[in-house]
């Protein structure tokens, strides 16, 4: 009896929960393409997210790019989960979904190697906070493809 509870999460929470956090998290990067919001100054900012001390913000381009990325994931997690009515086939929603499960355990397991030279804040919070968001957003990423390759 516990498996169709199962099922409906992974159908229901898991992709909903994965494209809330993701589309957060394309929202920041928004905001950091003009502002080192919630950080006092730029200093703050890149010790803390990019690991350097020279105070020098990403480009609003790549702040922007990766922010459309994320919600793109986002959109495509909810697509793959057919919450949202999916563009183009579904064979390559499904690779889209792979890949960015691909992308974000890559960054979640390698994002350990990205401490090596950092400054301090950046290596206490990628340790505690963004390499292991990653990987739990990577896995959560393998399920949602996982039950939607089961499902086609």
């Amino acid at each position: 009896m516990a498996e169709p509870k199962v099922l409906d999460m992974i159908r229901t929470a898991v992709p909903v929960g994965l494209a809330i956090v993701l589309t957060a998290i394309g929202v920041l990067h928004f905001v950091w393409a003009f502002s080192p919001w919630p950080f006092k100054d730029a200093v703050t900012f890149t010790r803390t997210i990019g690991g350097g001390d020279d105070g020098v913000m990403p480009s609003a381009q790549s702040a922007i790019a990766v922010g459309l990325a994320l919600i793109g994931g986002a959109v495509l997690t909810l697509m793959v989960n057919e919450s949202l009515p999916g563009l183009g086939p579904v064979w390559l929603r499904l690779v889209g979904m792979y890949v960015l499960t691909a992308v974000l355990l890559a960054r979640g397991l390698g994002g350990y190697f990205m401490n090596s030279g950092a400054a301090v804040e950046f290596q206490r919070w990628n340790s505690v906070l963004y390499s292991p968001l990653c990987v739990v957003l990577g896995v959560l990423g393998g399920v949602v493809a996982v039950a939607a390759t089961a499902r086609h």
